[in-house]
């Protein structure tokens, strides 16, 4: 009788690690589950955070409700920017079911984002918020998988073992901006063209970060020889100016190219930096090296990298400089990067004419920086 006790007893002692095995492997199974579809809702929200952020700056595409164009905008698109995140959000999945935007699961928000505070500007995302150095254009996406949202919670598997348990709901929150920028990247779209502060000043509106407006049919300057030249200009749309070497051209007039961080003053090299970009990291408070010269040839590089006239091919990146003097060598700080389109380029009279604008995205660049008129990609920002 008492082996028949002894191997009762170990049958249930065995029953009962059985048990205990299972209920940590179910859950291990509820712990993973949850774990992959927090990340696949984090995921969604990036997605159409980022989306939603690189929109922002763009026109409308022409026949979408959702898409944008790459052509920059004068004015945020924060219409379209809410409609392409969303888009986005129909577009992917959670759990093995498509997120939803017809229920109460998710939550589409524009307007400006303290990069330091992260939080939304003044308390609240609003379009209508005067931006501060840190605050900038953003979108946020929140995603929500509980009841009646998304299929509801995610269900757990220990139900089957321990009969009534909690589903756990989901929550995932992503927060994306677009920047005016302090650095750019090896590689980064930046046109070996240095401007003066004094130049930009003259023909930009800080109060409103707009390019101020011709209010006269044409703008007259001084050249280096002491004639007066004139521009033809539009009265109502941004000021034609020329940009020349400080040999033909005044202080504030004047640009001059430069070599980055390098001292090097040959046509090649500069010729591959228009087609290749900047070959080292470059950031605002670093030196650029001012290198003076026409270099008439370099301007049949720039032609053919930015085909000037209408369109995003002859929007550029320009480096701005505080000096006094750009017609010697020499290096000088970077204070900011300026949006500039390049309207035409005369090889024979040395100049670019063009106007700045008010967003250009210039590629490769990240951090904060001044804002002169040029955005970074958008980017992650919580």
């Amino acid at each position: 009788m008492r082996h028949h006790r002894q191997r009762g007893s170990m049958m249930v002692l065995a029953a009962g690690i059985i048990l205990m095995l299972t209920s940590f492997g179910v859950l291990g199974l509820d712990i993973g589950r949850i774990m992959i579809v927090r990340n696949e809702l984090q995921n969604v929200a990036d997605a159409a955070a980022l989306a939603g952020a690189n929109c922002l700056p763009r026109v409308s595409a022409a026949g979408s409700a959702v898409d944008c164009s790459p052509t920059v905008t004068a004015t945020l698109n924060w219409a379209r920017a809410s409609a392409k995140a969303q888009d986005t959000l129909s577009r992917n999945s959670a759990a093995n079911t498509a997120i939803s935007t017809s229920d109460g699961g998710h939550q589409i928000e524009v307007g400006y984002f303290n990069l330091q505070t992260h939080l939304p500007s003044g308390g609240a995302f609003s379009t209508t918020f005067t931006p501060g150095p840190f605050d900038k254009p953003a979108v946020r996406v929140t995603v929500r998988k509980d009841a009646g949202m998304n299929n509801g919670p995610v269900v757990m598997l220990t139900r089957l073992i321990f009969g009534q348990t909690t589903d756990v709901p989901m929550q995932a929150q992503s927060v994306a901006v677009i920047s005016s920028p302090s650095t750019v990247a090896p590689g980064g779209g930046l046109l070996p063209l240095a401007i003066n502060k004094c130049m930009f000043d003259l023909y930009w509106d800080l109060t409103t970060n707009q390019p101020k407006l011709a209010t006269a049919a044409t703008l007259s300057y001084t050249d280096g020889s002491g004639k007066t030249q004139t521009i033809p200009q539009t009265i109502g749309q941004p000021w034609e100016i020329r940009i020349g070497s400080s040999y033909h051209y005044g202080t504030c007039d004047a640009g001059q190219w430069t070599s980055f961080d390098l001292d090097t003053n040959d046509v090649p090299t500069l010729r591959g930096f228009i087609n290749n970009g900047v070959p080292d990291p470059l950031s605002i408070g670093q030196n650029t090296w001012i290198e003076p010269g026409t270099k008439s040839t370099i301007y049949d590089a720039i032609a053919a990298k930015y085909p000037p006239g209408p369109g995003p091919a002859s929007d550029v990146t320009v480096v701005v400089v505080n000096s006094p003097d750009l017609s010697s060598l020499g290096a000088t700080p970077i204070v900011a990067y300026a949006g500039f389109h390049i309207d035409v380029i005369d090889k024979s009279s040395k100049y670019i004419q063009g106007h700045f604008i008010p967003a250009t995205v210039t590629s490769g660049s990240s951090g904060v920086g001044p804002f002169y008129g040029t955005y970074t990609p958008s980017r992650l920002g919580l």
